[in-house]
């Protein structure tokens, strides 16, 4: 999406919002996202004729958002993250007196879907396994599945991280920029030290290293690699975050405690594990369907 060029009024807005973002240390990707997402939104008003914050109305959000989802054809959750970095900037403008009154408190946020993609299956994640070729390749699809860790956090781990004796994981770098601690199991760490075997690395050194010139895997990286293993293993889609959400349900399915899951995968709330809660709800019910005591008592 191209926009026109911001008057300086709007602009200024922006930079300092954008400076306040940086100051609450929120994460570079989180401010990027900030300033994409507002300036596709003042370059929209400009368009309309609309120049300085005071001439914001509620009719101009209801109909950039319009815009983005019936002329730009956004999926209803990147609609609804637009809105939410509006809301956020005119919050922010309203409390610093940039703007008199907020035109986003008489608007109501779009409504989006909630539908989960779904978590592997035990076959594909064999599959994958059985697909890699390198130690690495295992460890990583190992330690991947059994940290839940976001695709940043993952690849950013040191050998200095990891605590092999206790299966503890030191995050460091997590997306609210509070550090936590992951945790691996036996036959995970295993693999680690079998890939420790192949490439003996200090403490600061990365865990995650690219094979020709061991380097630290990027974030991109991590992507095409799982990528290819998952056209290898005709496991699609293969990516970081479905990974994620495989733990999370695997973890719910075996009886993790939901509090506990959230700060192991670093959520502010519960609003995303109330989803797979569901998920596991109908587990139960499926579950109670076929091995009901009553139904079978009468079906013999």
């Amino acid at each position: 999406m191209t926009s026109s060029p911001l008057t300086l009024q709007t602009k200024f807005a922006l930079d300092v919002f954008v400076l306040d973002a940086q100051a609450r240390n929120l994460s570079p990707r989180t401010v990027r996202f900030y300033r994409q997402q507002i300036s596709y939104f003042l370059g929209f008003l400009d368009l309309q004729s609309c120049h300085t914050l005071d001439q914001i109305t509620p009719h101009h959000i209801r109909q950039y958002l319009r815009y983005l989802q019936y002329e730009r054809s956004w999926k209803s959750a990147s609609v609804h993250s637009a809105a939410r970095a509006i809301r956020a900037f005119l919050n922010f403008c309203t409390a610093e007196e940039m703007l008199h009154s907020n035109p986003m408190a008489r608007v109501k946020m779009p409504k989006t879907t909630q539908e989960l993609q779904p978590a592997f299956t035990e076959a594909e994640i064999r599959a994958l396994l059985a697909a890699t070729d390198t130690q690495r390749d295992r460890a990583l699809l190992l330690c991947l599945l059994d940290t839940g860790c976001r695709a940043g956090e993952f690849v950013a781990w040191n050998v200095g991280d990891i605590n092999l004796p206790t299966g503890t994981v030191r995050v460091r770098y997590t997306k609210n920029r509070t550090e936590r601690t992951v945790y691996l199991g036996t036959r995970a760490r295993r693999e680690l030290m079998r890939l420790y075997a192949t490439q003996p690395l200090g403490p600061d050194e990365p865990v995650w290293r690219t094979l020709d010139k061991g380097t630290r895997l990027t974030y991109h990286g991590l992507q095409s690699l799982l990528q290819k293993l998952g056209q290898r293993a005709a496991v699609r889609p293969c990516s970081p975050h479905r990974f994620r959400r495989t733990f999370a349900l695997m973890s719910l399915r075996n009886g993790m405690n939901v509090y506990a899951l959230q700060r192991i995968m670093g959520h502010s709330d519960l609003s995303v594990l109330r989803r797979y809660l569901a998920l596991v709800d109908d587990d139960l019910q499926e579950a109670h369907r076929h091995y009901g005591a009553v139904d079978k008592l009468f079906a013999r």
